[in-house]
């Protein structure tokens, strides 16, 4: 576990990720050793259509690998005592599991027992060789496997290629890292859900670094707070915009209704799609109409007005 405080930006930051194809539990108590606490336990539900429709390129293909995942994540070094605390976490989660199940006459297979991805920013070629994780060669370059009895893994995020495919899972990195993943991820389309949630867990971050100010934040922090800041800034643009966008469609709707109220006064017999037509009016048009149909004496006069006017 982080003893950065971004582990808890790192925990909301996956967990609305991955909230649409499964089931994500944050500081998951070991039960043989309650002082101890897992970062994160992802339980995969593969029937879920985020599996089809939010593509998170490498960051699925990890969470695949196992029914049951534990994600550890180190925003700096990757230090040998954390792997060793890792495979601790595991061992006593399994073994409190295992004596809970039995007692319940239950079974606690293969299925349940996690495999765990250690997430890190850096690693030495040294650690990774002392304990035996060789790379990959199925997710590619910066993902690492320990041997399958240790079920561990080891991402070391400097190394990921710098490509979509690894986008979701460098914005978990640092420095310029972060910064260029975020810039990436902001400019992917709003009507993407993961996107947009993505930002609000930034932007809480950043209100979180804001009133940490009066303390005081370490040079991490204060570097971690620049990116959050840039995303809160595009977050102002996009709430500004939509609130505009929104003034503009309820001037639209009530410009809409006066037309129509006006026009059943003075005509009758309007056919049904002639409102549609009326309906798909700029509000200058809109207005406009408004005001000629005041004159109209006949239902050919709105007719051949919107004739002139619809395009």
């Amino acid at each position: 576990m982080s003893p950065y405080q971004d582990d808890n930006f790192s925990k909301a930051y996956t967990t609305a990720l991955y909230q649409t194809k499964g089931t994500v539990t944050t500081n998951v108590k070991v039960r043989s050793d309650e002082n101890l606490e897992v970062d994160l336990l992802f339980v995969s539900n593969l029937q879920n259509s985020a599996w089809v429709t939010e593509d998170l390129g490498l960051f699925d293909k990890l969470m695949r690998v196992h029914p049951t995942i534990f994600v550890e994540h180190y925003s700096g070094y990757l230090k040998p005592r954390h792997i060793d605390r890792c495979g601790t976490r595991i061992d006593l989660h399994i073994s409190g599991e295992q004596k809970e199940a039995k007692k319940r006459s239950a079974d606690f297979g293969e299925a349940q027992k996690p495999f765990t991805w250690i997430l890190a920013t850096v690693c030495s070629k040294k650690i990774l060789k002392d304990y035996a994780a060789m790379p990959d060669e199925d997710l590619g370059a910066g993902v690492y496997r320990l041997p399958p009895g240790y079920r561990r893994g080891i991402v070391v995020i400097r190394e990921l290629p710098k490509t979509p495919e690894t986008l979701w899972l460098r914005c978990l990195g640092k420095g310029n890292i972060l910064t260029q993943a975020f810039g990436d991820i902001k400019d992917l389309p709003e009507t993407k859900r993961e996107r947009n949630d993505i930002v609000e867990v930034c932007i809480k971050h950043f209100r979180y670094l804001t009133e940490k100010l009066s303390t005081g934040l370490s040079e991490e922090e204060a570097d971690f707070m620049k990116t959050m800041q840039e995303i809160d800034t595009i977050y102002q643009s996009e709430m500004s915009r939509a609130r505009l966008e929104g003034e503009a469609i309820g001037r639209q709707e009530q410009g809409f209704t006066f037309v129509m109220r006006l026009l059943n006064r003075r005509l009758s017999n309007i056919s049904e799609d002639l409102p549609e037509k009326i309906k798909a009016l700029p509000l200058e048009k809109l207005e406009a109409l408004g005001e000629d149909c005041l004159d109209f004496e006949q239902l050919s006069d709105l007719t051949s007005w919107l004739a002139r006017n619809e395009r």
